[in-house]
């Protein structure tokens, strides 16, 4: 390790940036946990949920994790770790931004490409940046009810008025809702909380491990703790 702390590679500091971003990334993700859970208020730093610190967090941990279990490099895992991220981030905030009804306009021809899209046409291509880790994915049967089970969850969020929060607790009106509820509102962070975790999810077990790599993940865990004198 000194050795390469001497003479350092592109390799060996994208390596270390990697380490360090597993240190924030669970940092983020306990001190987001344990304010949202000891504080009255959803609202993070940023204007930001702690919820979505939460995932932003465990989406870059999860990938990360089951790349290494997947015998891929420190590197490549920084680079598809966190493109991942950004990717859901991204892809997030497009699906958040077309699902008002004022906007619906705007994804159709000749709109798609007014002014008021050019920032979302841009995170189109920067959600593009997750299929840097293609050739490691892997979906079955099973993997497909995150997202169908999101793309449900969106559907029902939208036909009871897509409701948001706004602070302190001014509510959004939206006029297209299809299903009458006695209080729509109530379930605006519920959704937004549960559909922005079943799309970090989805990026985070598409990398799911072999059964024989998780396997071989859990022995060399236990070999370590052995080795350190915790078993």
């Amino acid at each position: 390790m000194i050795d390469n702390l001497k003479k350092p590679t592109l390799n060996v500091v994208i390596g270390i940036l990697h380490y360090i971003a597993i240190v924030v990334m669970v940092i983020l993700f306990v001190f987001s946990l344990l304010m949202w859970v000891f504080t009255s208020s959803v609202w993070g730093f940023g204007g930001v949920f702690w919820s979505s610190w939460i995932t932003f967090a465990l989406v870059y941990l999860g990938t990360a994790v089951f790349l290494r279990m997947k015998g891929v490099s420190v590197a490549e895992s920084f680079i598809i770790s966190l493109t991942s991220t950004v990717s859901m981030i991204w892809l997030y905030e497009i699906l958040y931004h077309f699902s008002f009804w004022d906007s619906w306009s705007y994804g159709k021809p000749p709109y798609f490409f007014l002014k008021q899209n050019v920032n979302f046409l841009s995170y189109g291509l920067i959600s593009l940046t997750a299929l840097s880790g293609y050739k490691y994915a892997k979906t079955g049967w099973w993997y497909w009810f995150l997202p169908i089970s999101m793309a449900f969850l969106w559907i029902f969020w939208i036909t009871i008025g897509f409701p948001q929060i706004e602070t302190p607790k001014v509510l959004y009106n939206f006029a297209w809702s299809r299903i009458a509820i006695a209080n729509p509102d109530a379930l605006a962070y519920p959704l937004n909380s549960i559909t922005k975790f079943l799309l970090g999810l989805s990026y985070i077990l598409i990398y799911l491990p072999s059964k024989q790599q998780l396997s071989i993940a859990k022995q060399n865990v236990k070999h370590f703790l052995v080795e350190r004198g915790f078993l």
